[in-house]
């Protein structure tokens, strides 16, 4: 982190605390290690809740949330883990990036992708009708809430943060324009679209969570260059809405051999991937590209 004679006053420059664990500065290795850390543990809390709960209830197979015996509990359970592994990857590593706690939560989401089936169950237990693709829409509109509120309780702890350790009250955040915002939201959703598209070959639950992973990296790479703001959410939030994007395609039509299970046409690559696979690596991929690309550009509080 570069420093320098005055605050930001934008939180997205800001951190939680001043040390990795509690002891170690924020910086190279020990930033590297917080991080990790802080996955290693929420996805070994998400790893015996699914199973004590029965997230999915059959394993290997079910693979909607909304097609769970019972998907409000499911997804209250879903929304409480993320609560905590928020929490708990703020604690552990909020001195690393200011939504290092969103990115270790979103990112323990894949212990529960890789318990779950394939789009081709999903499609099976539907009887290969398209309509199937209607509620995996709302599912995923439910994780993208969730992911949302999320970032936003971060949000407003950075803001009370920020208040606190601004010693003027003249400086004003910098701002993007609503524009800029937009031509960078747009720019992911394309670039990782067509990234999808070409990576996307089978609904194999590997090639799903990783052409999800880097066409995310990717794309908020592309849409960085093009159009740099912030905060993260601009970028983030570009991999939920190519998922939107394919399921409603599908929804429509456009996709062919349903019938097998197995999405094929122009547009199959998008609606492949399940909501969770969506939800998990997505966003996850998308913070990590932009960490890396704000690197050294992020002013130290």
């Amino acid at each position: 982190m570069s420093s320098d004679l005055s605050p930001s006053p934008h939180v997205d420059d800001h951190v939680f605390g001043h040390w990795v664990l509690g002891f170690a500065k924020p910086t190279g290795t020990s930033a590297r290690v917080g991080l990790i850390i802080a996955v290693i543990l929420n996805c070994a809390i998400f790893t015996i809740a699914s199973r004590r709960f029965g997230l999915p209830s059959l394993p290997g197979y079910d693979g909607s949330i909304l097609h769970q015996p019972s998907p409000v509990a499911a997804f209250i359970t879903i929304a409480i883990l993320l609560l905590i592994a928020t929490l708990l990857g703020t604690i552990i590593a909020g001195a690393v990036r200011f939504e290092a706690g969103l990115f270790a939560a979103a990112f323990s989401l894949v212990t529960i992708s890789f318990r779950c089936g394939t789009m081709q169950s999903v499609i099976f237990e539907a009887a290969g009708k398209q309509s199937v693709y209607n509620s995996l829409i709302l599912e995923l509109i439910i994780f993208a809430v969730l992911l949302a509120l999320l970032w936003t309780l971060l949000w407003i702890l950075g803001r009370a943060n920020v208040a606190n350790q601004m010693h003027s009250t003249d400086a004003a955040p910098i701002e993007n324009t609503s524009l800029d915002c937009l031509t960078a939201v747009i720019t992911q959703i394309v670039a990782t679209g067509v990234f999808m598209m070409f990576l996307c070959q089978s609904e194999a639950k590997n090639q799903s969570l990783a052409s999800v992973a880097i066409a995310s990296f990717l794309g908020t790479f592309v849409a960085y260059k093009y159009a740099p703001v912030r905060p993260s959410i601009w970028y983030w939030s570009g991999p939920l809405i190519v998922g939107l994007i394919g399921y409603i395609l599908a929804a429509m039509g456009q996709d062919a051999n349903l019938a097998i299970g197995s999405p094929a046409g122009t547009f199959a690559g998008l609606a492949r991937p399940l909501p969770i696979d969506y939800a998990s690596v997505g966003p996850a991929g998308s913070i990590l590209a932009y960490w890396m690309l704000r690197k050294g550009e992020v002013v130290s509080a």
